[in-house]
């Protein structure tokens, strides 16, 4: 991931009004609501870094360090980082504080390997950018925060942004199917198929992971204040990104399941039966979650079939042609449909069995 670079904002406002491209045709106005790229907003939430920078490193080396027990009953700990400058001049660097507020977030067993760092205010700039008010450093596990609990500039507390940061680290532990990115960008699977991730980004609406100007546009982003908006459904704290991204119950169901029970990975079955005389042999199945689905037939080398899949309007999405054989597969990456067909034809003799295995998100 990309941290955000520091800039004159209205530098990146001048930006946002330049990079807008020409609509083909004029939207609707839900369309332009629901679509429309927010103004931005200083301090910024956060940034998302995959890395520290050469000055992060250097306050880290200062910092203590221990773990800290959750105390909710799970035996859960978290490690706490105060950097020296910290542990002299924040007025509210307690790290058991910090491990008791983790544990009211729902979670799983990711919050073993998380690290929450206190830099002093003037450290969180050089180690987050100084447009933000905290980030997320994915290749360490470590979230970094202020050490003050002076309330910042907007109206989000730092418990809230805390909560932001750990929707970050629950993203950063949970797996997407092909031919997905990683979910720290996207957001986690559910979540994501409920708010329609994958359409908006083939919209050119969303941006996936984008820590630059589309920061307001990034579905990884949306995620993580959406879980903090989980915990705290009744803080007073305006909703800066994309209207389409904002918390609804249905997605805040999703979070929560991915949050407690992780997705799986994809779920395989079986379609079986004779390929039949005349037309073609039609099976619909249900397609809940975005990602990749693939269809493999099983049996000889020559399968006497085409195989296809479709639409619910007929459309024929992907095609074996000139027919099937056992190393043949058909991939379709779902993207808002709810249900597809898998169509059996046949192209030699008829009325031979066939059995397909089918994998879908």
């Amino acid at each position: 991931m990309i941290g955000r670079p520091a800039g004159a904002l209205a530098g990146i406002a001048m930006i946002l009004l330049l990079a807008a491209p020409a609509a083909a045709e004029t939207p609707s106005p839900r369309q332009r609501a629901a679509f429309a790229v927010p103004h931005p907003a200083v301090p910024l939430r956060d940034v998302v870094r995959a890395a520290p920078g050469a000055a992060g490193a250097r306050i880290a080396a200062t910092a203590s360090s221990a773990r800290y027990p959750l105390n909710d009953g799970s035996g859960d700990s978290i490690a706490v980082n105060v950097s020296a400058a910290c542990q002299q001049e924040c007025d509210a660097a307690d790290p058991q504080a910090i491990a008791h507020t983790i544990a009211t977030f729902i979670h799983g067993p990711e919050v073993n390997l998380l690290t929450v760092q206190l830099d002093a205010p003037f450290q969180l700039g050089f180690d987050c950018g100084f447009e933000a008010q905290s980030c997320y450093v994915a290749g360490e596990n470590k979230i970094v925060l202020n050490g003050d609990a002076d309330p910042p500039i907007v109206s989000a507390s730092r418990e809230f942004v805390l909560a932001h940061e750990y929707g970050h680290h629950i993203a950063q532990h949970r797996d997407m199917p092909a031919p997905f990115p990683a979910a720290i960008g996207w957001g986690t699977e559910r979540w994501s198929s409920v708010e329609h991730v994958c359409e908006g980004h083939r919209g050119g609406t969303f941006f996936p992971g984008d820590e630059g100007m589309h920061y307001y546009e990034n579905p990884g982003e949306a995620f993580a204040e959406s879980f903090a908006f989980n915990r705290f459904p009744e803080a007073a704290v305006e909703w800066l990104w994309a209207p389409a991204l904002r918390p609804t119950a249905a997605s805040l169901r999703a979070l929560r399941q991915d949050t407690l029970q992780p997705w799986p990975g994809r779920h395989s079955f079986t379609v079986s039966g004779r390929v039949p005389r005349n037309g073609a042999l039609v099976r619909e199945f249900r397609t809940p979650f975005d990602g990749k689905v693939s269809i493999g037939p099983g049996g000889g080398r020559q399968l006497g079939y085409e195989l296809l899949i479709r639409d619910r309007s007929g459309e024929t999405l992907r095609s074996s042609r000139q027919g099937a054989s056992f190393r043949h597969r058909l991939d379709y990456t779902v993207c808002g449909e709810s249900r597809l067909r898998v169509v059996v034809r046949a192209i030699g003799k008829a009325r031979k069995p066939f059995r397909l295995t089918i994998q879908r998100p």
